[in-house]
């Protein structure tokens, strides 16, 4: 007689992994990118209007992608520049 196979409860089940995002300065001029490269988390600033690469920076957590992507959509919406520039 076959044995069935046991069935998966929904607990044990793995869920997706996480997704990157995309997000656009308030004048839509730079575009900041979060996305998994290299079994890292890429965080990629580019320019809208020529898809020039700015700046980008490896992270080993999500969260610290994210974090320094909210940073650099923090610097690019100020009206005046930082101070020391």
């Amino acid at each position: 007689m076959a044995m069935a196979s046991p069935q998966r409860n929904e607990r044990t089940q793995r869920r997706p992994a996480p997704t990157g995002l995309v997000v656009r300065n308030d004048a839509a001029t730079y575009e900041v990118e979060v996305a998994k490269a290299l079994n890292q988390w890429a965080v990629t600033v580019t320019s809208v209007a020529d898809g020039r690469m700015i700046c980008q920076d490896f992270f080993s957590r999500r969260w610290e992608a994210v974090a320094r992507a909210e940073d650099f959509i923090r610097l690019l919406n100020r009206s005046e520049p930082p101070p020391g520039w």
